[in-house]
């Protein structure tokens, strides 16, 4: 999980390195009990549901954007003059 990607989506430098810990620590092979597990798990839900939210903010930014662009694009389309 690199910080390239987790940046974009609004995340501080701390929830990053907590992100990246508690994947680490899962990733690890480590035993863990069955309340930690749970704990970790709930802390990467936490985190998948911020990402999920900022993810459907992006995407109507980038509809608004395009709409935007569009809109520019048929103007000019509209007003086009003819080179003689």
């Amino acid at each position: 999980m690199a910080a390239d990607r987790m940046k974009p989506l609004g995340f501080t430098v701390d929830e990053m390195r907590d992100l990246l810990e508690v994947t680490d620590r899962l990733d690890s092979g480590e035993e863990l009990t069955a309340d930690e597990l749970a704990t970790l798990l709930e802390r990467v839900r936490g985190y998948e549901q911020g990402a999920a939210e900022q993810v459907e903010k992006l995407r109507t930014q980038l509809a608004r954007a395009e709409g935007f662009a569009a809109t520019l694009r048929e103007r000019l389309a509209r007003n086009q003059v003819s080179a003689p």
